[in-house]
């Protein structure tokens, strides 16, 4: 898969653009501030419906009210057009020209990799599950809505244990537990898949501690119901819902020892670079050709051995956009950044 041309208009500090991108690793150098980033970002916003960003006024230019990021990917099996348009508390997404929700983006199309990934290792549990949970969604329509409903069923049963008069949970109970046990089973399908490729892709990258994943439950999909009832007078006065995959985490280790606690921030680095190794593996066996590899700030971070596994990544699928405030070596194309402009 790769990208064959990209359109902006009013994104953050982009400024309006048509650019067109040929196969192999392009390289996009320039100065901190120039809209690296913001470019990186928005081919991702627009294959995978993915953002960070807190609101989604943060991703419209400055002065402007809506934004537009239109996308022509090549495939396998043909071209597709994908475009989104982001307003106030809003965003609209067309593929091929029809109106779509997020879950019918071509959302294995693109993996990004960011110095910010350390963050998965040292960061909190929120993180780490919010990497799962956006593979899992990416690979699997059915975990993507699943998701989504028992986020919905979680603000329900959340707002009655808040409510002044208290409520029988049962039918909360049901609901929460009965999606939750399922999204607890497909992520246990997955870390078990992901966990030997992050292993591979370590040695690889010169890892020499034993790296592990691991689920660390609240429950289980057998004793949910229970395990809710049982801490019914906790949930009360703390307001909230104390277990379920809401509150799970996917632990890393470094030769048994946490590695929040102990890995160093090459460390974590290199570990990061490992779980996005995995996520691109997994989603081209998912759908049969790699993704779109979007490689932010190449040389962040990283000593010559490990920025060599990264070029080489790069080098390894059928296209790679690659930012740094220095070029890359043997880029099919070079393009230069200044004040979001790109040339």
């Amino acid at each position: 898969m790769r990208l064959r041309t990209l359109t902006t208009l009013h994104y953050r500090n982009l400024a309006p653009s048509d650019l067109a991108f040929p196969a192999g690793v392009v390289s996009i150098a320039g100065p901190n501030g120039a809209g690296k980033t913001n470019l990186l970002e928005s081919v991702y916003l627009v294959c995978t419906g993915l953002t960070d960003a807190a609101k989604l006024e943060q991703l419209v230019r400055r002065g402007e009210r809506e934004a537009y990021v239109r996308a022509d990917l090549l495939r396998i099996d043909g071209e597709s057009r994908l475009e989104v348009g982001l307003g106030r508390g809003r965003r609209a997404y067309k593929v091929d020209g029809v109106r779509v929700r997020t879950n019918a983006l071509l959302r294995g199309s693109a993996v990004w990799v960011r110095p910010e990934d350390s963050d998965l290792v040292l960061g909190s549990p929120g993180g780490r599950r919010a990497f799962l949970d956006a593979l899992l969604s990416r690979m699997s329509a059915r975990y993507a809505h699943q998701l989504a409903l028992y986020e919905r069923n979680l603000a329900q049963r959340n707002a009655a244990l808040r409510a002044e008069e208290r409520h029988d949970l049962g039918v909360w109970d049901a609901g929460v537990s009965s999606i939750g046990s399922e999204i607890m089973a497909l992520r246990r399908r997955v870390s078990a898949r992901l966990e030997p490729l992050a292993r591979e892709a370590h040695v690889a990258l010169g890892g020499h501690k034993d790296l592990r994943l691991s689920l660390v439950e609240t429950t289980t999909p057998e004793s949910f119901v229970q395990d809710l009832a049982a801490r019914r007078s906790e949930e009360f006065a703390r307001g909230s819902t104390v277990i379920g995959p809401h509150r799970d985490d996917l632990a890393i280790s470094l030769d048994g020892l946490p590695s929040g606690d102990y890995a160093s921030r090459g460390e974590a680095r290199t570990i990061a670079l490992a779980l996005r190794k995995a996520e691109l593996d997994l989603l081209t066996e998912r759908y049969g050709e790699p993704p779109v590899l979007l490689v932010d700030d190449w040389a962040a971070e990283l000593d010559p051995s490990r920025r060599a596994f990264l070029l080489d990544l790069a080098r390894s699928v059928p296209q790679a956009l690659v930012t740094g405030t220095e070029d890359v070596p043997n880029a099919s194309l070079h393009l230069r950044a200044h004040e979001g402009m790109f040339s």
